[in-house]
């Protein structure tokens, strides 16, 4: 009896562990996801063919599976977005930064423009719900 508490008293423990690692983006908003899938996608267009860039694609990837919203049209739509964010020319915003890119500068300045808003009122059906699920209610604390 006491080997069977201790081992299921360990499980308990490793399960503890495996949780504090977990992903959170799986319990946000199609809203908060199809913004964020955006903001992947600009940094994976912005860094192409490097880890970062790599890292990037393959989490877009990962938003298309856990949002929903019209991903024909939306697709398509943060894909333009995204060209016309990176294509801005940021040449000097900033005196003694002359050369920089700022490609995240851009990437940033699209993840909270009205134009990405809009398109989540377009593309996005349930906003507030979690996937396919309406939100949950809230606990009174």
């Amino acid at each position: 009896m006491r080997a069977a508490v201790l081992v299921l008293g360990g499980l308990w423990m490793a399960l503890q562990a495996l949780a504090a690692d977990r992903v959170d983006a799986v319990r946000r908003t199609n809203a908060e996801n199809f913004k964020d899938r955006a903001l992947a996608s600009c940094i994976a267009a912005a860094y192409k063919g490097s880890p970062a860039g790599t890292d990037a694609a393959i989490t877009t990837g990962v938003f298309i599976e856990w949002t929903y919203y019209d991903t024909d049209k939306g697709n398509a739509a943060v894909d333009q977005l995204v060209d016309k964010y990176l294509r801005r020319d940021y040449a000097s915003p900033v005196e003694g930064y002359a050369g920089a890119r700022f490609d995240l500068l851009k990437c940033l300045d699209m993840y909270h423009s009205k134009e990405l808003n809009d398109q989540v009122h377009r593309f996005v059906a349930q906003p507030d719900w979690v996937g396919d699920r309406p939100p949950a209610a809230r606990k009174r604390k």
